[in-house]
């Protein structure tokens, strides 16, 4: 009885230990708990006093070089064929500005670039300047009220390669430096459709082509020489303004952590052409540029650009009786890129 008696209270202390035990237990662990939110609360205040402190980012900013190259070599090839080197270099500079609700975009992209089939000399066969410029105030979380400037030229001499018997040396420039060069000045809408994609549209848009060079200017390659019923041009040869609507698509996106596209779409269709028959031509500007990075510096590159300008037509294609173009271009590299 003794024995059982003595078990009875060994049982009855041990309980009584665990459960003082649990309780100091829980009181532990809700102080800890208190200790954390309170500690919690002082991060989540200095947080946002530093977040006070530091000065808002406004302006995005960036800038990067590359070079590509291609090569292609022929010996004894029976099919047929021709060697060849090329090499284009390529810039890009932006600068972006967003505050409340205004946005201001600027983009500069440049390439220029040669190429050199066996048996012929040098020729350029890229060359671009291509100066962006978009104001915006934001009307709704996904609309702006914005005006657009876009500016277009090329850096050095260009030359019609068409005539095969014509030597490189005897042959007149079709373009230089502002001959020719375009300036686009519009008010629209942007509409933002998701962070890759936005879409402008303008009701009123000014698109002006200049040819600063008489020699270029004469042939009448970019400002067109229709005439009036009195004879008269239309068009003064160096200067050509034009009023009409104005439609740019912008997409720009990662498809993977290395490859990115960026692609842009322009449309101008001038409404108020003297020559009336020309009212319902749509001018285009089509650029893709693919990129697949395959290194920290080494990329893989692909560019398109598709053209069509009703008002634009060789003097080759005058004097075979042919009517403008689709123009395209396509490059495809490897080569470095280096951003900073």
């Amino acid at each position: 009885m003794k024995k059982i008696l003595l078990f009875t209270v060994a049982i009855a202390m041990s309980i009584f230990s665990y459960a003082q035990n649990l309780e100091t237990k829980k009181k532990e662990l809700s102080e800890a708990k208190a200790s954390l939110t309170a500690a919690q609360a002082k991060v989540d205040a200095i947080k946002a006093q530093v977040a006070a402190l530091t000065p808002p980012v406004i302006w995005t900013k960036g800038q990067s070089v590359g070079v590509s190259f291609s090569s292609l070599g022929l010996t004894n090839w029976v099919v047929g064929g021709v060697s060849s080197n090329a090499i284009s270099t390529f810039g890009n500079v932006f600068r972006n500005y967003k505050k409340d609700k205004i946005e201001w975009v600027n983009n500069l992209d440049m390439s220029y670039g040669f190429i050199q089939n066996d048996g012929e000399n040098i020729r350029k066969n890229d060359d671009r300047i291509d100066l962006l410029s978009k104001v915006g105030y934001g009307i709704s979380k996904k609309l702006n009220v914005s005006a657009l400037v876009n500016f277009k030229t090329q850096f050095a001499p260009g030359y019609d390669f068409t005539i095969d018997s014509i030597a490189d040396e005897d042959r007149q420039a079709i373009s230089k430096f502002l001959a020719p060069a375009t300036l686009v000045a519009s008010l629209g809408l942007d509409y933002k459709v998701n962070k890759n994609l936005s879409i402008y549209l303008s009701p009123a848009t000014g698109k002006f082509t200049i040819v600063q060079d008489d020699s270029i200017a004469t042939a009448r390659t970019y400002i067109p020489g229709d005439k009036d019923d009195n004879g008269d041009f239309y068009y003064n040869q160096n200067f050509r303004p034009e009023l009409g609507f104005f439609f740019n698509a912008t997409f720009n996106a990662k498809l993977t952590d290395r490859v990115g596209v960026k692609s842009t779409l322009d449309l101008f269709n001038n409404i108020t052409d003297a020559n009336k028959d020309n009212r319902l031509n749509t001018d285009v500007d089509w650029i893709t540029d693919i990129t697949a990075k395959l290194t920290k510096h080494l990329d893989a590159r692909i560019y398109t650009n598709l053209k069509y300008d009703h008002n634009q037509v060789l003097a080759t294609e005058t004097i075979l009786g042919n009517g403008p173009q689709i123009q395209f271009q396509r490059l495809f590299g490897l080569g470095f890129n280096y951003k900073f």
